[in-house]
């Protein structure tokens, strides 16, 4: 569902409308045109999306949107009449400090931010601030020296400080997702990987500590399930047909599928019945599938078992994903979130957003997936 954002950015106001897993980046960019603000990893690692919110660096492509609603944002458009950004950049220039310049924006905020707080910063400090922005090009000396140089300018011509970030709130504890998981029984997806012509067909057998009435009442909402799917989006249900999109991003291959599909549950059964197909309009890559589950309450005991049978084909870049390997690897993976958000559901609790399919899990998840099969 969209809402309505209101926010201030480099001293003008905006109001965008936006899906509560829209990221910031993206109203940025997308919505905004403010391209300055770059898209690295997409993780929070490489700080290339650092902007700052209410006076501190934040990495706008982790950041939901909604949670900075009415917050004053500044890019790197911004600093057009900034006499200490001038000299940042004049030093950028004068110590070769950036190459192809991907990172620069956040290394450029990042550094506003380090003499903000350390008007004199030492080599140590400055390296220690800037280890959370990564350069692939220039080694990091030329930026260290640029910054350390305007350091030294400020130290010498002015005796007003420039303006420091606000106070930091006091840490509020938090209960991580982790635990909260450990809680949940160890779900442990089995089944085949294997190819029919053209189509690659994943069968596997999950099973979640719920009844099968409660379960049923979650499989045969559509909007509910699609709540649930790692990277979903649903746009629109209109009786069995509906309009979604789904993200992924693994390492540079980055893909947003949008598409149409149908849904059909038999009560009577309690199966259900979904095909979709989509395209990546930026990547090239198509994608078609057909998704059969049924489900079996466990005699005795409070627990269904789900028969899922998955086949789809790929087109273009990721096309590669249909090795088994990865085919086994992004299954479980994707099964793996699908059941934690559905369990979490179930027990009362909310699906943890996921805004896309990301790099470092479905990495490791492929790997296991190797591991596994050279095991057995």
């Amino acid at each position: 569902m969209n809402k309505s954002l209101s926010l201030t950015v480099n001293g003008k106001a905006h109001q965008v409308l936006v899906s509560d897993r829209t990221q910031l980046a993206e109203v940025l960019r997308d919505h905004l045109d403010l391209t300055g603000t770059h898209l690295g990893c997409e993780q929070g690692v490489c700080g290339a999306c650092t902007v700052m919110v209410d006076g501190r660096p934040t990495r706008s492509c982790i950041t939901f949107a909604q949670s900075v609603d009415g917050a004053r944002i500044e890019t790197i458009e911004g600093y057009a009449n900034d006499s200490v950004m001038d000299k940042i950049r004049d030093a950028f220039s004068r110590h070769h400090a950036l190459q192809c310049g991907f990172c620069t924006p956040g290394m450029l905020a990042t550094s506003r931010d380090i003499l903000a707080r350390f008007p004199s910063p030492t080599e140590t400090t400055i390296r220690h601030e800037l280890s959370g922005n990564l350069c692939r090009c220039t080694g990091y000396q030329g930026i260290v020296r640029a910054i350390a140089d305007v350091g030294a300018q400020i130290a010498s011509e002015a005796p007003t400080p420039i303006a420091a970030q606000p106070p930091k709130p006091a840490f509020a504890p938090f209960e991580p997702e982790f635990a909260v998981a450990a809680a949940v029984p160890r779900l442990q997806p089995k089944g085949s990987v294997q190819a029919d012509g053209n189509w690659t067909v994943v069968e596997r057998a999950i099973t979640l500590p719920h009844s099968a009435t409660k379960v049923w009442a979650l499989f045969s909402d559509i909007e509910r399930v699609a709540d649930c799917v790692p990277g979903a989006n649903l746009a629109e249900v209109n009786g069995e047909n509906f309009t979604g999109a789904v993200a992924i991003a693994f390492g540079p291959i980055k893909a947003q599928f949008g598409g149409t599909g149908t849904f059909e549950a038999n009560d009577a059964e309690q199966s259900g019945f979904l095909a979709g197909q989509g395209s990546d309009k930026r990547g090239g890559s198509n994608v078609k599938g057909e998704l059969h589950f049924a489900l079996t309450p466990q005699a005795g005991q409070d627990a269904t078992d789900v028969a899922v049978r998955f086949r789809f084909q790929i087109q273009g870049m990721l096309a590669q994903f249909n090795r088994p390997e990865l085919v086994t690897g992004f299954v479980d993976f994707l099964l793996e979130k699908l059941i934690a958000n559905c369990n979490a559901v179930l027990s009362g609790g909310t699906a943890s957003a996921s805004h896309k399919i990301g790099f470092f899990a479905l990495s490791w998840a492929v790997l296991k997936s190797i591991f596994r099969r050279r095991k057995s």
